[in-house]
């Protein structure tokens, strides 16, 4: 994988927010934010390339999280840059399976209920438009 040339994080009003600069991204529309992990990872790959391993390492040795755990988020994340088309590459993993399935089950569960709590009475009404905010 490898970021896409032109896209670059800056600081607006406290978000780390992606900007597309350059003529090959006049049409960017999109606003992306980072958060700051995210922001981190994506300043330390440069331009280089890079694979989910590679941004494992720098989890773990910035987090000190397990590396399983590490690899999970980093899967993730490539996988959530790829889908908004800011990196290219064969090997991008797809997005969403770990952090989209738990997302529809609570969904379900909500609508199962009168859209006021999931069945456990956990989920409080408005929580699943929170949740597809964050998506």
């Amino acid at each position: 994988m490898r970021k896409k040339e032109g896209f670059n994080i800056r600081k607006v009003c406290g978000e780390n927010i992606l900007v597309a600069e350059g003529m090959s991204n006049i049409d960017f529309s999109d606003i992306i934010s980072m958060n700051e992990t995210a922001a981190y990872l994506w300043n330390s790959i440069g331009y280089e390339e890079f694979t989910v391993q590679t941004l494992t390492d720098l989890l773990v040795k910035e987090y000190e999280i397990d590396e399983a755990t590490a690899f999970e988020d980093a899967k993730d994340t490539a996988g959530m840059w790829g889908k908004v088309n800011i990196i290219e590459g064969d090997d991008v993993p797809e997005y969403g399976k770990k952090i989209r399935e738990p997302y529809e089950e609570l969904k379900n569960a909500t609508a199962r209920n009168g859209g006021d709590y999931d069945s456990e009475g956990t989920a409080p009404k408005g929580l699943i438009n929170k949740i597809k905010d964050i998506f």
